[in-house]
């Protein structure tokens, strides 16, 4: 309702006939403006019924992803867009081992968005395991091994040659695919697991699996020792799976 925009971002300029249906906003005013429109119930109770079943009721709870409350502890990640990548049984070793993710080639355009810096997952198709977190070491490029995934020993040419170097920045266990916060997250998405996250799945996703690891109470601790100004505090590590050390008696 336009009530629910207006309430969220009070200096919202609504459009009129005179400024021919199109109107300037600030990013704050945009911001809040999306954040609404995405928490609302409406647009939860409109993608919930597909048609296939029947639409929930007025007090069922519909158990959506929701953007964060701002006092929310999120894992931090790279501002931008983040990406699934794909393996199986076959092709994970080689994946971790060579530090290099693969795309079959007309995903290419769907990997523009990656960045030194981004955050990476790794879905395992045959197990419907989620692995991370990864970080982008390179941008989207065409072979960076040319043979890389491949089965015969002699093709001179990779299965997936949309490719990206990585590095493990946080080692979780991994999220079972059926995980129902993890579809919350991604219920917007079409198409399988595979391809490109929002900015805020991409945090989503990187502190849900921080947080069932433990390390979000490490990171917590450490940001609180920082801004106390205390000396000599040690990093979250990204061993698997982090354990609090108790102090020496």
């Amino acid at each position: 309702p336009i009530s629910t925009a207006v309430e969220a971002a009070p200096d919202l300029l609504l459009p009129t006939k005179t400024t021919q249906y199109c109107q300037d906003m600030t990013s704050k005013t945009g911001e809040a403006v999306m954040k609404a429109v995405w928490n609302s119930p409406l647009v939860s109770l409109y993608e919930s019924a597909t048609g296939e079943t029947d639409p929930p009721k007025d007090d069922a709870l519909l158990s959506d992803f929701r953007c964060p409350s701002p006092d929310e502890a999120l894992w931090p990640v790279m501002p931008g867009p983040g990406f699934i990548f794909g393996c199986n049984e076959q092709t994970m070793d080689e994946c971790l081992g060579r530090g290099i993710f693969g795309l079959p080639a007309h995903m290419k355009h769907a990997a523009a968005g990656i960045q030194p810096g981004s955050s990476i997952f790794l879905f395992h198709v045959t197990d419907g395991l989620l692995f991370g977190i990864f970080e982008a070491l390179t941008s989207a490029t065409s072979n960076i091994q040319p043979r890389a995934f491949s089965k015969n020993p002699k093709a001179t040419s990779s299965p997936f040659p949309v490719q990206i170097r990585v590095r493990v920045t946080l080692e979780c266990p991994p999220l079972d695919n059926k995980d129902p916060i993890l579809n919350d997250i991604l219920r917007t998405r079409v198409g399988g697991r595979i391809g490109p996250l929002t900015h805020g799945q991409t945090e989503a996703l990187a502190t849900l699996l921080a947080t069932q690891c433990g390390a979000m109470q490490y990171m917590t601790e450490y940001s609180t020792a920082l801004k106390n100004g205390e000396r000599d505090v040690a990093a979250p590590p990204i061993a698997l799976p982090p354990r609090k050390i108790q102090p020496k008696q």
